[in-house]
């Protein structure tokens, strides 16, 4: 069965209408995202694989009745542009967050909609304006994907269980494709923080601008693959300084595949609003076997000019690409969100 591409942009726009009888905090943000760089293989470049020079916004919105808070609402939108592209297919539409959380009671909750897979730290990190990034778009291929999640808060942990579609930022179900995730970990905010993650199902792959909702891109195959995971993660914080862990370990088919992540963050105490982050990650897509992994070394300086916006710079170093050559970036950002 396939779902026509208009379909995500109709439930995104539900998400935006909706207005039960009682509300009790609606916020809206406007987003502006300006990226570029240098890159040692092509030069000149104006984007990331997960970040495009953008405009967009997010409306979040808690809703509530004589009960209290019963349903949490989040559409969060991109409207993205590729200078490397023809001026006919430099656009798209990129829907990141949009969901539906309903609370069944004091401990569970019901998600419906576009959301992160719930395994690893991308699960617990918001990724979406950073440059340094989890091991998601390498480990999943994608870091949202559409369905339905279970998810629960209790005084020792949270979980969350989800059944999604296995296709990624565009709707697509195609040979059964589907994806199931759970992780279970400590609750947020604690100094330590650990997570255990599972994985099964079957996911389709995009080809190129894999980041856009509509107009959709196009699959490498028809034919989803197979991918079986177990993750560890994890953070600790302890001073100026926020340490961040991941891997994981499965199978795509019959291969083996293996990734991991490090990374130390370090807030300078004389200037609070200032971040250095030093992060290395690799992802093996097939082990034992030569020439098929991707590593990275990355750098980057976060400064916040104020409380609407933030200046990146960052340095990476990939040791080597799925083509065999190494390659060196250096990249430049403006992010502001605020109202």
């Amino acid at each position: 069965m396939e779902i026509r591409p208009v379909a995500s942009a109709l439930i995104a726009a539900a998400l935006f209408i909706c207005k039960p009888a009682f509300a009790d905090q609606a916020l809206f943000y406007k987003e502006v995202n300006l990226i570029g760089g240098y890159s040692k293989q092509d030069k000149w470049v104006g984007k990331t694989p997960q970040l495009s020079n953008s405009l967009g916004f997010e409306y979040y919105r808690k809703f509530s009745d004589e009960y209290g808070d019963f349903l949490t609402a989040d559409l969060q939108v991109r409207i993205a542009y590729d200078s490397a592209r023809s001026a006919k297919n430099a656009w798209a539409l990129q829907i990141h967050n949009a969901w539906l959380q309903y609370k069944l009671n004091s401990v569970n909750k019901v998600k419906l909609g576009h959301f992160d897979p719930p395994f690893g730290l991308e699960q617990v990190l918001d990724t979406h304006s950073t440059i340094l990034q989890t091991l998601a778009p390498k480990n999943i291929g994608y870091k949202k994907d559409w369905g339905i999640a279970l998810e629960g808060t209790l005084p020792d942990f949270d979980y969350s269980l989800a059944l999604q579609l296995g296709s990624g930022m565009s709707i697509y179900r195609k040979d059964g494709s589907f994806l199931s995730a759970f992780r279970i970990g400590t609750p947020s905010g604690r100094n330590a923080q650990a997570g255990i993650s599972f994985m099964y199902g079957k996911t389709l792959q995009a080809e190129g601008e894999t980041m856009s909702t509509w107009p959709r891109p196009g699959l490498v195959s028809n034919k989803a693959v197979l991918k079986k995971r177990v993750g560890l993660d994890g953070q600790l914080t302890f001073g100026p300084y926020l340490l961040k862990s991941e891997v994981a370990y499965g199978q795509d088919k019959h291969k083996n595949v293996l990734g991991y992540l490090a990374e130390v963050d370090y807030t300078v105490p004389q200037l609070q609003d200032l971040e250095l982050e030093l992060q290395y990650q690799t992802w093996q897509h097939h082990l034992g076997e030569t020439g098929t992994y991707d590593s990275t070394l990355s750098a980057c300086a976060t400064y916040k000019l104020s409380s609407s916006v933030t200046l990146r710079l960052a340095f990476l170093h990939d040791f080597n690409l799925m083509g065999g050559n190494e390659d060196d970036q250096v990249l430049l950002q403006v992010y502001y969100f605020g109202w």
